[in-house]
């Protein structure tokens, strides 16, 4: 049997090799992380190798899974610190390891103790509320240094200022309302 001859196309116009490899490294990194993305366009340059733009499709793949394993480890490096980085003494304490439990499952502090999700504002007035419940006195150095970041004084000035504050500052006393 004759192999069908294949029309090549400009490389401004659409491409089937590129559209099956993009669609392939977007599943597979969603789905299964950069070693299985791998794996998959290695075997579909070998599949699609009839395509004649199929090098710049599997090279351009490659590129998008290596700066997903860069990205990946990058964020294994920030954990393994974080994870180093061990709690002062100050919030350490029993009472201040049940603040964190709370703020844990409530899904505002991660495994590291490192806020989640929480604009600047929000991560300065939690700092305010645990350092008045553990009466640490040097409160913004204290979880400035936790936290590696030096505005949170400013933070919570301009967050006094705002209508969104009193929402959260209700939900901080609720789930640490009996902890004095």
């Amino acid at each position: 049997m004759a192999n069908p001859q294949l029309s090549h196309m400009p490389s401004g116009d659409f491409s089937i090799a590129r559209k099956v490899m993009d669609d392939a490294v977007a599943f597979h990194l969603a789905n299964g992380g950069p070693t299985v993305a791998r794996q998959h366009v290695e075997q579909l340059a070998n599949e699609l190798k009839f395509y004649s733009d199929i090098n710049e499709a599997y090279l351009d793949a490659m590129a998008r899974i290596a700066e997903a394993e860069r990205m990946e480890q990058q964020k294994a490096e920030e954990r393994t610190r974080a994870r180093e980085t061990q709690l002062p003494p100050k919030l350490s304490t029993a009472k201040a390891m049940l603040m964190w439990q709370r703020l844990q499952q409530a899904e505002l502090i991660d495994d590291c103790y490192l806020p989640v999700g929480l604009s600047r504002t929000e991560r300065a007035m939690l700092a305010d509320q645990m350092a008045r419940r553990l009466k640490i006195k040097d409160k913004w150095k204290t979880f400035e240094r936790l936290w590696g970041c030096v505005t949170l004084r400013s933070d919570y000035n301009r967050a006094l200022d705002q209508k969104k504050s009193r929402a959260f500052l209700k939900k901080l006393s609720s789930l640490l309302s009996d902890i004095q």
